[in-house]
């Protein structure tokens, strides 16, 4: 059966590290930060975050639909309802989800690895507001 892999986890945990092992060479990963890429360069505008995540949910259902075999989302949903239409769209695309949860580090430690330069109090807020 296809895969499908929903990560969970703050900024600077370890998320897309372990996006990209999960891959392996056949996997697509579905990340909203792509999408604020610009020349190379991640450009965060939070006016253009609910279009992003719509662009990268369109995506992940064009993975589905082709398919792919992992699909991997990458995002922080912090909240289950913000995976949840993932979620659904990949098992009624007839694929076995995975929820992972990458562990919590250090809001400090997560603002100093975190590759988009995430503040340590928006990480902070993120595990604040984390949903078990």
């Amino acid at each position: 059966m296809k895969k499908c892999i929903i990560l969970r986890g703050i900024s600077g945990s370890g998320k897309s590290t372990k996006a990209r092992e999960l891959a392996g060479g056949t996997g697509v990963i579905h990340s909203t930060d792509d999408f604020f890429m610009v020349n190379g360069k991640y450009r965060f505008n939070p006016g253009l975050l609910g279009r992003n995540h719509g662009l990268n949910f369109e995506a992940f259902q064009a993975s589905l639909a082709l398919g792919i075999d992992p699909v991997i989302v990458d995002n922080t949903n912090t909240r289950k309802w913000e995976y949840q239409k993932y979620q659904q769209a990949a098992e009624a695309a007839g694929y076995q989800v995975e929820v992972v949860s990458v562990p919590h580090i250090d809001a400090k430690l997560a603002a100093q690895r975190n590759s988009h330069g995430v503040p340590e109090k928006a990480i902070q807020r993120m595990i604040d507001r984390w949903e078990y």
